[in-house]
């Protein structure tokens, strides 16, 4: 079923709307506190750009596969998958992985502008659902931070 351009645009200006804020929330903070380990449960920051970026990837295959007519690939144990992916990921450098998490959404927004498949169902769990829930993680963190790191930010 092929949804109308209105809803199109709404799915994509939600899509939009949350990944600014998570962008801009990524931005607020210093490189220190981006790959600080355990800025993100026993994880950093970095690691969580990865892990979108990750997520990203695997919707447009989701995509793909449903554009010719192919069953999805489905992930049987996410935690572990998420798991092995932290560690698959955490060699590569901060510039590494800043790129490849612009790069993928980039990639991700143009698909998706286009695709014939696109519904809500499909895409809010990796897209701005997803972003909403770990901006929520930058936020605790934030409140987190000692007053004296929270002045120099200021």
């Amino acid at each position: 079923m092929t949804i109308d351009l209105h809803e199109r645009r709404a799915i994509l200006q939600e899509i939009q709307s949350a990944w600014v804020e998570l962008r801009n929330a990524l931005r607020n903070l210093t490189e220190h506190e981006i790959v600080e380990t355990g800025s993100w449960g026993a994880y950093s920051f970095k690691d969580m750009m990865a892990h979108i970026a990750t997520w990203e990837r695997l919707l447009m295959q989701r995509i793909q596969a449903l554009e010719e007519g192919r069953e999805p690939p489905t992930i049987d144990d996410i935690d572990a998958f998420n798991e092995e992916d932290i560690q698959r990921n955490q060699s590569l450098s901060l510039r590494e992985v800043w790129d490849r998490f612009l790069e993928t959404h980039e990639k991700l927004v143009e698909l998706l502008e286009r695709t014939p498949v696109l519904t809500r169902e499909l895409v809010a769990a990796d897209t701005y659902e997803h972003y909403r829930e770990h901006l929520q993680d930058i936020l605790e963190y934030e409140k987190r931070r000692s007053p004296s790191r929270r002045l120099k930010k200021e």
